[in-house]
């Protein structure tokens, strides 16, 4: 973020302040215009505090639940979130597994909102979703095998009750048992055994934190835009898997690019 600020020539003064000072009404707290908090744990912190406030890295799941407990709207409480955008992770599926029609996707209870625009999505990309919701972390397992028997391909969301440090290795055991391919959101979860991934380095979300940033000193306009996916994205894929699970795998960047030019298209 401070780079891409330096290389535009701005003249926005970022200061690093800890959650503790944060809390004590800090003097450089006191002079900032506005705020950026990294992560849900700095997200949660600023939920009292009067100031604009765009919040990054962190999960769409936990900042709509954040919103929902401060008195601000979206133009004083916005986010960049973590999430990808749902077309964009069925794009990549459908480049990387073309055929497989049929996705599986785990939810937990707290995510039923999203169901239908998922639904909807997939239709849109020519894909069947079937939904499992779980209430708690003995359910996964269970839910987990039901999907298995009839989707060719299981999706990882971020959802803070299925997808944790307590869940994520059997769940990625689990589904290349069966040989199962699993897309995730994050290149942690492809070096674990994942097969793919597209997701954004924490590098990209600093570049368009900074250009948002730069677009509102520019255009004097104290109300923050509405909350938004990633801009810049990666793809990342465990070939190693690939070979495992029998699929033919392109190279990363020609992946990329397909995706690219597949939501250009539409």
């Amino acid at each position: 973020m401070r780079s891409h600020l330096r290389e535009q020539g701005s003249s926005i003064v970022l200061r690093t302040l800890m959650l503790e000072a944060l809390a004590e009404n800090s003097p450089d707290l006191a002079e900032a215009d506005m705020l950026v908090a990294v992560g849900t744990r700095a997200m949660d912190t600023t939920l009292n505090i009067n100031k604009p406030t765009l919040n990054i890295l962190v999960p769409r799941q936990n900042y709509e639940f954040a919103r929902s407990r401060t008195r601000r709207d979206a133009s004083g409480f916005s986010a960049i979130y973590l999430d990808q955008p749902w077309a964009r992770q069925f794009r990549l599926i459908k480049q990387l597994l073309p055929g497989r029609n049929s996705v599986g996707i785990l939810l937990g209870s707290g995510s039923v909102e999203r169901i239908k625009p998922l639904q909807q999505t997939a239709r849109e990309q020519k894909l069947v979703l079937d939904i499992q919701q779980v209430a708690n972390q003995d359910e996964i397992i269970p839910a987990l095998k039901r999907l298995l028997a009839k989707s060719k391909v299981l999706l990882a969301l971020p959802d803070p009750l299925i997808f944790n440090s307590n869940t994520a290795q059997s769940i990625l055991l689990t589904s290349y048992r069966v040989q199962t391919p699993l897309i995730a959101y994050s290149n942690a979860y492809v070096k674990a055994g994942a097969l793919a991934a597209v997701y954004s380095t924490p590098a990209q979300i600093g570049q368009q934190t900074a250009e948002t940033l730069i677009h509102i000193f520019q255009t004097r306009n104290v109300q923050l835009p509405p909350p938004q996916h990633p801009k810049y994205f990666s793809v990342s894929v465990n070939y190693s898997v690939g070979q495992s699970l029998g699929v033919g795998l392109q190279e990363e960047a020609t992946i990329l690019e397909h995706i690219k030019a597949g939501a250009e298209r539409e």
